[in-house]
């Protein structure tokens, strides 16, 4: 099990429990007590759990000064011409008739409101609540929301329950938003649980295409989802520069640039 894995399920496990033992973690990990140990570290270097005597236990977030978090309510008025842009420019990437997947991020919501001006013939799965509620009644418009566990201030379902339904569909593309993207180390979030349903979307699919302001682009957050080898595309905004994108495309990424619609 690599690394990031490990961390995953060890971030679950606290979740549902709130605190953990190193001897559970090692049996449901399958992995020695050091390693255990190394990640319990690494993790709480990380701010993402607190080491207690034994085992660790889950970190109150908001309490966490380390921890730097911006709710989907502000995030959503961030870069708005951008992400409306980049909506735009991503509906020549999708035809009638096809089923396509849109996560929690922002710019999924832009996308939501553009498609409803484009298409009559189109399945959306989505574990956002935002976006259900955009689609919501919309004419030719076949939803699918997820469920699991809602967190208001992603206005969105997480948790191994939002994932269930990925292993019962097939997706045609899906639209992967993110905190961060870069050649080096990938696609990053800020948050662990936010990338459980990414990655069973992304299995489901049989493209994933990830759509993402130019303020995203070389940045890193804290958890990695995937390396950039995962992703077949980059839709982005003319703020990216040339360098950035001469990097995707040697690292076999295309990268289309979204028109200047707004001003």
């Amino acid at each position: 099990m690599l690394t990031e894995q490990r961390y995953e399920e060890i971030y679950h496990l606290l979740e549902r429990e709130g605190s953990v033992r190193t001897i559970t973690l090692c049996n449901a990990l399958q992995t020695s007590r050091e390693t255990i140990r190394r990640d319990l570290e690494a993790m709480e270097a990380k701010g993402m759990l607190r080491r207690i005597r034994g085992g660790a236990m889950k970190l109150d977030m908001s309490q966490n000064k380390n921890v730097t978090y911006t709710s989907f309510s502000k995030r959503r008025d961030e870069n708005l011409s951008h992400k409306e842009d980049i909506a735009l420019e991503v509906l020549n990437y999708i035809s009638e008739g096809q089923a396509i997947a849109l996560d929690s991020g922002t710019t999924s919501l832009f996308l939501a409101r553009a498609l409803k001006t484009r298409f009559h013939s189109l399945t959306v799965v989505t574990n956002s609540f935002a976006v259900a509620q955009e689609l919501a009644g919309a004419e030719g418009i076949t939803l699918v929301l997820t469920g699991g566990v809602y967190r208001a201030d992603e206005e969105a379902f997480v948790s191994d329950m939002a994932a269930l339904i990925f292993s019962k569909i097939n997706v045609d593309i899906f639209f992967l938003t993110t905190c961060g993207i870069s050649v080096e180390r990938g696609i990053t979030y800020q948050r662990m649980d936010e990338i459980s349903v990414q990655n069973k979307m992304m299995e489901a699919s049989d493209r994933t295409i990830v759509v993402a302001d130019s303020s995203k682009i070389g940045n890193n957050s804290l958890v990695k989802m995937c390396g950039i080898e995962e992703v077949s595309m980059l839709i982005t905004d003319s703020g990216v520069s040339a360098g950035q994108v001469k990097a995707f495309e040697q690292a076999g990424v295309r990268v289309a640039i979204a028109k200047e619609r707004n001003g």
